[in-house]
């Protein structure tokens, strides 16, 4: 009952973005030096744009790379989107939000007001292990956020991650190394710096410096849940790894009693079913 409501809340958000599918689309052009122009969008043909301002019956042709940004005349219920993304139904999300941006694709290229949307994207696809198509969209948004700082940082930040779960920590170590994030990690560290060393650390197999860094976190950040959660699901994997099965059931019962409703808590259950797992065959070994 309650999935069918939200793909009927889902439908009611994306309403707007039929509409835009099935027209040309509005929007509003900033070109080189400032200035803007506002009308439709009507097709794209290689480096050329058709865009008609509604003053001349004949539409103009526009070099892409002489458009500075797009805004888009979209209107999707952000705020609906992030409560559909809390309950965690990341699939039907993805899917409809490739559909709402399906129309933007031929403009893809160029930047525009559908950011936040793409950010959206690109963490949905974290979330489900599509580490690729969030390294696409991160860097894509890395590009095209201009001087939106947070925007630029949040990309970043999920290119590491990104890098760092695929095993592919030598570019991970590089990044990182470039943005200055690996400098001086101690206690008084930025807690996402923190955490993202501890994660390089433990896919080069140094698990004594990555459980040091995980550990600050924890210890001085914790009412920062943005990172102190998966700090602590981050700790009870290093000790499976290591073995140490009782500590990691631990960790595991605290993120079960503090965190439901969360991606942790879900990675936390099938962490769990590993560890009875792990725990059952080394008691076989043992008894062989």
């Amino acid at each position: 009952m309650m999935k069918n409501f939200l793909r009927i809340g889902l439908v009611l958000v994306l309403m707007v973005a039929s509409t835009v599918e099935a027209a040309p689309l509005s929007a509003e052009l900033v070109m080189s030096g400032g200035r803007t122009w506002r009308g439709t969008l009507l097709k794209r043909d290689g480096e050329w744009i058709e865009f008609s301002t509604g003053v001349s019956a004949r539409p103009i042709r526009l070099g892409a790379s002489t458009i500075e940004k797009i805004n888009y005349d979209v209107e999707l219920n952000l705020d609906r989107l992030l409560e559909l993304k809390e309950n965690r139904e990341f699939d039907q999300l993805i899917s409809s939000l490739n559909e709402v941006l399906k129309p933007f694709e031929p403009y893809g290229d160029i930047p525009s007001n559908l950011t936040r949307y793409r950010a959206l994207l690109m963490e949905l696809y974290f979330l489900t292990e599509e580490f690729d198509q969030t390294l696409t969209y991160a860097k894509q948004i890395e590009a095209d956020a201009g001087d939106d700082g947070e925007a630029v940082e949040n990309a970043q930040t999920y290119q590491a991650l990104a890098l760092i779960e695929s095993g592919r920590s030598d570019e991970a170590d590089a990044l990182m190394s470039r943005l200055g994030w690996l400098d001086d990690l101690g206690e008084d560290s930025d807690p996402k710096q923190l955490f993202l060393g501890a994660k390089l650390m433990s896919v080069k197999k140094d698990f004594n410096r990555a459980m040091e860094l995980v550990a600050y976190v924890i210890a001085f950040n914790s009412q920062n849940t943005e990172w102190m959660q998966p700090a602590e699901l981050f700790c009870a994997e290093v000790y499976t790894e290591l073995g140490m099965y009782e500590s990691a059931e631990e960790v595991i019962r605290q993120i079960e009693l503090l965190y439901p409703n969360t991606p942790e808590y879900d990675k936390s259950i099938i962490l769990k079913e590993k560890v009875m797992e792990m725990r059952a065959l080394q008691a076989l070994e043992q008894n062989s």
